[in-house]
């Protein structure tokens, strides 16, 4: 036949390919275990992190230190966790650390936020809402009209799908009178009325500044937050918490995260997390925060990293690491599988062409079968063949040699 070699080499880097994807997620659904954490709280009693993990201690939970504690004194040494339950048993207690407590004031102060990288790499609504941020009877409703944001503001009315140019102008005209720059880099903000109140959008302009915009009895509210000048704004997620202390979760391209606040003055600043550098296309966060701490935890591929904080500061009281359990999935994946593909992700949930799981040891056992390869087929195939085959068993290791035992050889020798 006369593209027999050639269409060697296509079946071969195909069926290459696809066992590159198949064998490596076969495997690991094998091989695999479960990678969850226990859950960690900061002790207001105890001033520590406490573990709890009712899983594998049914009787007791115990801190960082190893320190061992009664199941029964669960709630009493997590009051602030187990309030509700203390109440209503009547053993919520009067006061901690000189600050009177209810269960109101409790559940004021309790914050709750998980960010995950798939938010990042989910597509952004391509319109936003800006509803009226003091409205006359109290309840928040929707305008009627949309926006978009890229070289101007344009709202575009909801039933008649046309543009309010009057609107439109006042907006524009109010954003470049306070410094903003078009076009627009990104714009963050929480389009529901389910919420307390309304703060609009925070907008983050070409020069890398970051502005807050609202509507306030119809007309523009425009004003630099100043936060560009002290880091490079990378994510901004918005949280309009009852309590008005914060507006958002701030995170920096160098690895910062922390709150957007507002000032007794008007103002807005940055307060820092003391904690280990972020990646938010890779970490996931989660934070239980209560009155007097905030528990955030830290974890990636790698492991967890978990930190009990003050609320007022946020600075670090305590932390502590765990690295991620290796199971026989690891094992194998860094010694037999050098290179996989994937139509998945872990960090996002789109379906694409994902490459992944590069080892030096895989790679080096793979180089080592790519010669035996070589030198065993060298009375059955051509030189050609041989370079070839050695390539994909080079590149795809185990899934390599899968590949090689998949083809059909007496149709093309």
């Amino acid at each position: 036949m006369k593209y027999k070699s050639l269409i060697f080499s296509i079946i071969l880097v195909s069926v290459t390919l696809l066992a590159s994807w198949t064998v490596p997620a076969l495997v690991q659904k094998m091989t695999d275990d479960s990678h969850s954490y226990p859950l960690m709280y900061y002790s207001a009693r105890l001033k520590e992190l406490c573990v709890i993990d009712f899983r594998e201690h049914k009787n007791s939970f115990y801190d960082i230190h190893g320190n061992e504690y009664p199941r029964a004194q669960y709630d009493s040494l997590l009051p602030l966790l187990n309030y509700r339950q203390l109440a209503m048993e009547g053993q919520l207690p009067d006061s901690l650390e000189g600050q009177a407590i209810d269960v109101k004031i409790l559940r004021s102060k309790q914050v709750m936020f998980r960010f995950r990288p798939v938010d990042v790499f989910s597509p952004q609504p391509a319109m936003g809402v800006l509803l009226e941020a003091m409205p006359k009877r109290g309840n928040l409703t929707l305008p009627g009209d949309y926006f978009r944001m890229d070289r101007e503001l344009t709202f575009v009315d909801a039933q008649s799908n046309s543009v309010n140019r009057q609107k439109s102008e006042i907006f524009t005209k109010e954003l470049i009178k306070k410094g903003f720059s078009f076009p627009v880099k990104a714009y963050w903000g929480n389009p529901t009325v389910r919420k307390p109140y309304e703060e609009g959008y925070f907008c983050l302009d070409s020069k890398g500044a970051l502005f807050h915009l609202k509507m306030v009895n119809g007309r523009p509210f425009v004003k630099d937050t100043g936060i560009g000048s002290q880091l490079g704004i990378k994510w901004f997620v918005m949280s309009e918490t009852s309590d008005k202390r914060f507006y958002g979760y701030l995170f920096g391209e160098k690895g910062e995260m922390g709150l957007l606040e507002s000032t007794d003055e008007g103002g807005y600043r940055f307060l820092p997390f003391d904690i280990r550098p972020i990646d938010i296309t890779k970490d996931e966060i989660s934070i239980l925060g209560n009155l007097l701490y905030w528990t955030v935890r830290v974890s990636d591929a790698e492991g967890v990293d978990c930190y009990g904080l003050d609320a007022v500061t946020l600075q670090s009281l305590s932390s502590y690491h765990q690295d991620r359990k290796r199971v026989l999935w690891d094992e194998l994946s860094e010694w037999l599988l050098p290179f996989r593909f994937s139509p998945s992700s872990e960090a996002n949930s789109f379906v694409n062409l994902y490459a992944g799981n590069l080892s030096s040891k895989g790679l080096a056992v793979s180089f080592f079968l790519a010669l035996l390869t070589f030198f065993l087929c060298r009375n059955k195939v051509s030189l050609y063949r041989r370079i070839l085959m050695a390539l994909c068993v080079c590149a795809a290791g185990l899934s390599g040699i899968v590949a090689l035992l998949f083809l059909p050889w007496n149709k093309y020798e």
